[in-house]
């Protein structure tokens, strides 16, 4: 009974310790995310004249400097405010007026798009944290094959982040637009609607960009083999849709849905050739492997 008991506190204590130390790096991201939250909305840029001063960038050219930039404390210009701005005044059709609705729209509004800069620049520190919990339980060339996914990561999330910046939102407030002169109402949209529009958009385009590292990353730790998403790509076409009729608003007839349909589609067989490179070269590392330990 006592060797029973010792054994079950031998095996609770590492997990203890790995709750504890994965509560601690948590804590250290929110942390991070707080305090650049907070600098994104309570500071903005500002300028202190100079004197004029020429100054030679090496293959850009020469430059008459008269102002530099810094830093200073500003709630009503901080960078999540310039960057509201911009998004009205870029992302808005010409002839729609954005209403404020709430009190606390404008703030709210501030501290969602604080949040994504946050998330941004923060993003060295949540991998290295995430990096330091997981490494101890990869062996070399796994902590090795999971760097290399690193940039593609980041990558394929500012490309989706881009697309959905760029294609599906201007895209969808123009068929707003039409259907609001179609029911001969008004115009007008709601401020903090518009934003979380845009930043939830950011966020879930970003993210469903990932779907061929997520591929890659399966079959390379033999978790799903190629064959698997070759058999099942009908299967995968069908999903991709139907995260596309999750994610639109449903109010262009199709033709936002259909965008990003095709383009998951793409992007699944992107990461299916990618993982049957993978799937191949996992094979043939197996067989130097078998050929290594046969006995000479």
């Amino acid at each position: 009974m006592n060797e029973a008991v010792k054994e079950l506190e031998s095996t609770a204590t590492p997990l203890l310790d790995h709750l504890q130390e994965l509560a601690s790096r948590m804590k250290r991201i929110v942390i991070t995310l707080l305090i650049f939250t907070a600098f994104f909305m309570f500071f903005g840029p500002s300028y202190v004249p100079v004197s004029r001063t020429r100054v030679v960038i090496p293959l850009i050219g020469a430059y008459v400097v008269t102002r530099i930039p810094i830093v200073v404390p500003s709630f009503l210009n901080s960078f999540s405010t310039l960057a509201l701005r911009y998004f009205i005044s870029h992302e808005i059709p010409k002839g729609i007026t954005v209403l404020n609705v709430s009190v606390f729209d404008p703030i709210l509004s501030s501290m969602e798009v604080s949040l994504l800069f946050s998330v941004a620049v923060s993003m060295p520190v949540i991998l290295v944290e995430l990096w330091k919990f997981i490494a101890p339980a990869l062996y070399g060339h796994e902590k090795k094959q999971l760097k290399w996914m690193i940039i593609p990561a980041i990558l394929l999330f500012i490309a989706g982040a881009s697309f959905a910046y760029f294609l599906v939102i201007p895209i969808l407030l123009d068929v707003v637009k039409l259907y609001m002169i179609s029911l001969g109402i008004q115009k007008t949209l709601s401020f903090r609607s518009v934003v979380t529009l845009i930043v939830g958009f950011l966020f879930t385009f970003g993210l469903a960009f990932e779907l061929p590292v997520v591929m890659v990353t399966l079959t390379k730790f033999n978790f799903v083999g190629a064959d698997v998403w070759k058999e099942n790509w009908r299967m995968g076409i069908l999903a991709s849709f139907i995260i596309a009729l999750l994610i639109s608003p449903g109010v262009t007839g199709g033709l936002i849905e259909t965008v990003i349909g095709l383009t998951l589609s793409c992007l699944y067989f992107a990461g299916l050739f990618a993982s049957q490179h993978v799937s191949q070269r996992n094979t043939v590392t197996q067989q130097d492997k078998v050929e290594k330990e046969k006995p000479q």
